[in-house]
């Protein structure tokens, strides 16, 4: 019954050790003091019946203290086992959404060079039909609306090639003001009613030497987390201004003149935890399958390639605002509206050797290169070139399409300059990714392009010293 009751209350042994032995410990020393031997006995007993009890506790709290400690550990590795499931669930959550903007991705890959493709037949042709229009009344305005709804389609396949990142870093001369303007309405209507939306730019703001197309990108993704973050409405703000740093104010940026683009909103913020995990990729704090987790990053990965950097400032319940520093640019902006729509035509009188697997895009640049000028021979395929060449035609300049079957536009150019090292290159291509092979020194036409445009690169190739 001892046993049994030390047992059941071995979490209070201490104190029940403690009320036996100033109980038992007297009555002991009473019994062998009265000197008889059955006193003596019956206290030598209880001597020795404290003693055991005594002992048996302290092995039996030993093991219960053992046994809090391992269940204490099997509860910490259940709660790291939890978390541990909880993070790898995340993950897999996460992959599935990189997953699928990887299908996107491969999806308008895909499709970007056969698009380019069109676009560089429409744009031609509606260029051609516009010069040989001239200024009839009623023509030339309905073929200037098509060749600006054809400019719209342009931008679209970049911005998506751009939200793919299956577009090539194009950096240029650009008015992020101007920019910024240009996108105020499209900003407008993915914010929502009731989000107020107020763009400044300095007057004096100079051009970022940036991509357009990503730029635009990284404003997109910044102005819908800002809207994320007005779930009950609010204003989002857009500047456009001039800073300089040097080492001693951030040092990770190479001293000078920067554009700096911010965003700031006034909604719920971000705690201090948060705020450090912002530009971590896969790191969201919306629900499942509403963020990818990677507009941030993308960001931070854009400004950095570009030569700059982002920084972000949020206080909970006040706000946040990103900052994109962009380098300066040296030179102005080009005028592309008016390059598109200029009307004197560079002319030529050379030989030129056409190479496109697409008949409406061959067709259409040999018939305008032979309008203006030039003497043009045409080949379906980079086979086909280099038979032409072996067949001892005079060709001054090759102009090659990049992705085609058999060989490449590069390497048609790379054979053919074993056969003619003088022989002067231009590559045009809608290829949506980066080229493959030796890019040095090959002038690189992108579709789609206007007749006009190049017109104008094949004047500065041919007039450009070997």
């Amino acid at each position: 019954m001892c046993a049994g009751t030390v047992v059941l209350n071995a979490s209070h042994l201490p104190t029940l050790l403690a009320f036996l032995l100033s109980t038992s410990l007297p009555v002991a020393a009473r019994f062998i003091v009265q000197g008889s031997a059955a006193d003596s006995a019956l206290g030598a007993m209880v001597v020795v019946f404290a003693a055991a009890l005594t002992l048996g506790g302290k092995h039996l709290n030993r093991i219960f203290t053992e046994a809090m400690h391992l269940r204490f550990e099997l509860n910490q590795a259940n709660l790291r086992l939890q978390a541990e499931i909880d993070e790898h669930r995340a993950t897999e959550a996460s992959l599935r959404q990189a997953q699928k903007l990887e299908a996107i991705g491969q999806l308008t890959g895909g499709i970007a060079h056969d698009f380019n493709n069109l676009m560089t037949v429409i744009i031609g042709n509606l260029e051609f039909a516009k010069m040989r229009a001239g200024e009839k009344a009623g023509v030339a305005p309905r073929l200037q609306a098509a060749l600006q709804a054809a400019e719209r389609g342009v931008t679209l396949i970049q911005r998506l090639l751009a939200f793919a990142r299956k577009q090539p870093l194009d950096p240029r001369s650009v008015d992020v003001g101007a920019l910024v303007s240009g996108m105020e309405e499209f900003l407008r209507r993915t914010l929502g009613p009731e989000i107020r939306l107020v763009a400044a730019a300095d007057p004096d703001s100079t051009p970022a030497l940036i991509d357009a197309n990503q730029l635009e990108l990284a404003i997109l993704n910044l102005a819908i987390n800002a809207r994320d973050a007005l779930p009950e409405g609010g204003t989002v703000r857009i500047d456009v201004n001039n800073r300089r740093v040097d080492r001693q104010t951030m040092p990770e940026l190479t001293p000078g003149n920067y554009v700096v683009v911010s965003i700031s909103d006034d909604g719920t913020g971000m705690d201090d935890t948060t705020l450090a995990k912002a530009f971590d990729p896969f790191f969201t704090t919306k629900e499942a399958g509403s963020g990818t987790g990677l507009g941030l990053p993308m960001v931070q990965g854009f400004a950095t390639q570009s030569g700059g950097t982002a920084r972000i400032r949020s206080t909970l319940g006040e706000g946040t605002t990103v900052e994109l520093w962009l380098p300066q640019a040296s030179a102005p902006p080009p005028n592309r509206r008016l390059d598109r729509s200029a009307s004197k035509i560079d002319r030529g009188a050379a030989n030129v050797l056409l190479c496109d697997d697409d008949d409406d895009v061959r067709d259409l640049l040999g018939e305008f290169l032979g309008s203006i000028g030039y003497t043009v021979q045409e080949a379906s395929d980079g086979e086909e070139a280099l038979r032409l060449l072996d067949s001892g035609i005079e060709v001054d300049l090759l102009v090659t399409d990049y992705a085609m079957p058999g060989l490449n536009g590069l390497e048609t150019i790379r054979q053919a300059r074993l056969r003619r090292p003088e022989l002067r290159s231009l590559v045009i291509t809608g290829h949506a990714g980066p080229l493959a092979g030796d890019i040095a020194g090959v002038p690189i036409l992108r579709k789609p392009f206007s007749p006009n445009q190049l017109a104008r690169r094949m004047t500065a190739i041919l007039a450009a010293d070997c």
